[in-house]
């Protein structure tokens, strides 16, 4: 089975990154890959529950990635450095994520080959 990590780097609001991120996700899931969605830097905040960026005329992303699951997008992987730096817990995301050191972050990534930056 072909594996892809697909990285979140950007905030999710202020650019198209982590929308184009999401729609990347859907769109790969069709092919039945392995896919990773691997969350690092400010990348950390698009899974960050209770969301409102309605003031930016957008709906809240973090809420879209809880529906990846239902097309076998399973795998969720956060850096845990970028989260507590941001003053964040896993209590404060949306889905339940794999929080990885550094250490396991860049071996998953090289595990998986194919890599897709946003």
């Amino acid at each position: 089975m072909e594996k892809v990590i697909v990285m979140l780097r950007k905030a999710p609001y202020g650019s198209v990154y982590s929308a184009e991120a999401f729609r990347t996700i859907m769109g790969i899931a069709v092919f039945e890959m392995d896919i990773c969605v691997a969350l690092i830097d400010d990348g950390v905040y698009v899974l960050v529950k209770d969301q409102n960026p309605e003031k930016l005329d957008m709906k809240p992303l973090g809420d879209g990635f809880l529906m990846l699951k239902d097309f076998n997008v399973n795998r969720f992987v956060v850096h845990g450095e970028s989260l507590f730096e941001r003053g964040l817990q896993a209590d404060d995301l949306v889905l339940d994520a794999e929080i990885v050191d550094n250490e396991t972050f860049t071996k998953i990534i090289s595990d998986y080959g194919r890599v897709l930056p946003f």
